[in-house]
């Protein structure tokens, strides 16, 4: 089975643009604040929603549930463990109806209500709007009905799943069933609150209780197939702590989508949602966590503490709908390949390796359409242009920041991306933007700088000794809070920046071997010699950036015509000769990926001194790898060792060890978790790409490459 022609042509209209017919800032316009005087909904009103899947009756939660436990399917596991296990039947009946109890949902009007006027009132006081495309979300609505329709958010924070409800009550469509972990079920209270609302529990790991996983998995298929409100899930797993897409997983769509592959429902209607934040609400606890700060368990008394950000200004929010995804167009299947599957047993009832390979497929696409379509903010774009700056040594006043964000929107709009940024108040806007982000950027004396933090504060808030890998000082914490902040808001707009990025470096490493080896180049093999180096790049980085789409060649055509009339290159098609000119595009783009350069070359070389000891476990990795990076930070030429303090964040060195495993360059034991190099004589030889990192490294055109920011920190902290 492979993809059809029709999501080919779907892929390749997409790549340039879903919404190309529209200009950027009429885009925009589709955006309305659901939350302005007059535009509010009222949660007394009658509710009569769109449902998502028609049906001549319709069930409750409990007929739902009922459905399940006496249905074939079901009867058919049991009789399979009871056989399995020696256990009577009764007694696996009696778990199976224990377990629905556990995961069903339910629906009490009364409390969603409740909810929605909570969230009114808490969303006014604390956002600057909540910000809906009303076309796509019309969009989305006018397909309903007619099959399942599975809601994918992307997920930044515990908002996004609130948000979505919300939105759904205003705009009349069905609140979907929304997939929750165990973790909020055990919160008193509000475990029961959020069922109400229409939760639904899963165990965070099944372990090996595949009764469990078998139970799960049916009643998933039941509140697809038979049930009308829609299902809402991340694709994710769960928050994205660094604000970059996370590599897809596929259980829960794999579930959600084996009612179609069984013949059992025509199709499924998988809508791809966009959530942005200009501030995110969990931003200070995602930082300390990225630097080993133990994560607070969920109670219900956490939650209400939390409540004192009704204090703080988080800006505006918004969320949009991607063209809604057919899987009957994706996959290109035959209903008859299907029916045929149809009258196998529950137990039986697994999607194969070709169908699983299919729906990761899918699962990327839904990952590349959810970041199309994230609104990138002023203080996104600000973010970056600072970053590029501070790289550079170079300070910047509030009329150069006007300019290169300007210029940095005309770059996103170009590539596609929808900017928030109002051209007319450039300059309000980036007031408005600092304000908000008070506790990242001030200014100070005409100039941005970071907010200082002071060390001894530090250490009286966080106990370093429950830290989870190596105990960072406070001095290093006060350094590396503000710069990991800030480059929470750079990655959002990694999406957009890092093949472009790739494209840069390509052309920087060709433009120095055509100049080194004087060789006689053409047109044709200059754009080749791109094509690969990009290709290579793409392949290290495929876990940090998730951009795989399908679409390499058209998006390979747009970043070199962008480069081009930025004039950030320069291309000869009479000899094919190359050149990277240093100007503020060039600049801002390395600069985007200098960070993660950084960490993946710290990561190689810190492995390459672990590894003469033999085995490594990952914590040990991880130990080491702070302790270096620390250590090279607190050093005056720090900077010539290419060294970031995005190198200390725990997730993105997680990220980097699963890539270099999932690529060979290391062999990690599935009996004891250890690790170990690669063979030096093998084609992923980790050493060659420790060397092949360290030129890129060097290729960046920054004097000082990253220790800018530290030093601009430490000099705060030494003020205070």
């Amino acid at each position: 089975m492979e993809m059809s022609s029709v999501s080919q042509e779907t892929e390749a209209a997409a790549s340039s643009g879903e919404s190309s017919s529209i200009s950027p800032g009429d885009y925009m316009k589709q955006f309305k604040n659901i939350i302005a005087p007059g535009n509010e909904t009222s949660m007394t009103r009658e509710f009569k929603p769109q449902v998502a899947y028609e049906f001549e009756r319709y069930s409750n939660p409990q007929q739902l549930k009922q459905f399940v436990l006496r249905s074939e399917k079901l009867r058919s596991l049991l009789e399979h463990y009871s056989q399995e296990t020696k256990q009577p039947l009764r007694q696996l009946e009696q778990q199976a109806r224990a377990i629905i109890d556990e995961i069903g949902l339910d629906r009490n009007m009364a409390i969603i209500r409740w909810c929605g006027i909570a969230i009114t009132a808490i969303g006014k006081r604390i956002c600057d709007g909540i910000y809906v495309n009303s076309e796509s979300m019309a969009n989305v609505r006018k397909d309903m009905g007619k099959c399942p329709v599975l809601y994918l958010p992307s997920h930044r924070s515990y908002m996004d799943f609130i948000l979505m409800s919300y939105i759904c009550y205003y705009y009349d469509i069905e609140i979907p069933g929304i997939a929750a972990g165990m973790d909020f079920h055990s919160m008193f209270g509000m475990g029961t609150m959020l069922r109400k609302t229409g939760a639904f529990f899963m165990r965070r790991s099944f372990s090996n209780d595949e009764l469990y996983w078998d139970i799960f998995r049916e009643y998933m298929y039941a509140l697809v197939a038979n049930y009308h409100i829609g299902v809402e899930f991340f694709i994710e797993g769960t928050r994205s702590r660094n604000f970059k897409a996370l590599v897809p997983k596929v259980g829960l769509l794999s579930m959600a989508l084996l009612p179609y592959f069984t013949g059992e429902v025509p199709d499924v209607m998988i809508v791809p949602v966009s959530v942005a934040y200009e501030r995110v609400l969990e931003e200070q606890l995602f930082v300390y966590e990225l630097l080993g700060v133990p994560k607070p368990k969920e109670s219900t008394k956490g939650f209400f503490k939390a409540l004192k950000i009704i204090d703080e200004r988080f800006g505006k929010m918004f969320l949009d709908f991607g063209t809604p995804i057919s899987a009957r167009e994706f996959f290109g299947h035959e209903s008859g390949d299907r029916i045929q599957r149809a009258g196998l047993g529950g137990s039986l009832q697994k999607l194969n390796r070709q169908e699983i390979e299919l729906v990761k497929q899918l699962a990327n696409e839904i990952i590349y359409q959810q970041q199309r379509r994230i609104v990138i903010s002023t203080f996104n774009m600000l973010s970056l242009f600072y970053a590029s700056k501070l790289y550079g040594q170079l300070s910047v006043n509030l009329d150069e920041l006007a300019r290169g964000i300007l210029h940095l929107k005309r770059i996103f709009e170009q590539l596609g991306a929808h900017v928030s940024t109002r051209s007319s108040n450039i300059k309000s806007d980036i007031i408005d933007a600092v304000e908000i982000h008070g506790n990242i950027l001030q200014f100070r004396v005409g100039r941005l700088q970071f907010t200082p933090l002071a060390a001894d504060q530090l250490a009286a808030k966080i106990d370093v000794k429950r830290l989870k890998a190596h105990a960072l000082s406070p001095e290093t914490m006060a350094v590396a809070v503000p710069m990991l902040a800030l480059q929470l808001y750079v990655n959002p707009c990694m999406f957009w920046m890092a093949r472009p990025a790739y494209l840069l470096l390509a052309a920087l490493k060709e433009q120095r071997r055509q100049h080194m080896e004087d060789v006689v180049a053409t047109y044709e093999s200059t754009l080749s010699a791109l094509h690969n180096h990009v290709n290579s790049m793409d392949a290290l980085f495929q876990h940090e950036f998730i951009v795989e789409s399908n679409r390499e060649a058209v998006e390979f055509e747009t970043h070199l015509q962008l480069l081009l009339d930025e004039r950030a290159l320069e291309l000869d098609k009479q000899t094919g000769r190359i050149s990277v000119q240093d100007n503020e595009c060039s600049r801002v783009i390395l600069a985007a990926l200098a960070p993660f350069l950084c960490l993946y070359y710290q990561l190689a070389v810190t492995i390459r001194q672990l590894s003469e000891d033999g085995e490594f476990s990952s914590k040990e990795l991880l130990v080491r790898v702070q302790q270096y990076v620390e250590k090279l930070l607190q050093q005056p030429g720090g900077a010539a060792a290419h060294v970031h303090p995005y190198c200390l964040a725990l997730d993105n060195l997680n990220i980097a060890i699963y890539a270099l495993v999932q690529s060979g360059y290391l062999h990690k034991s599935r009996e004891t978790g250890l690790m170990r190099v690669a063979s030096a004589t093998s084609d992923k030889c980790l050493r060659q790409l420790e060397l092949q990192l360290l030129e890129y490294c060097q290729l960046m055109p920054f004097a000082q490459y990253s220790t800018a920011a530290n030093e601009q920190a430490q000099s705060h902290i030494a003020k205070l």
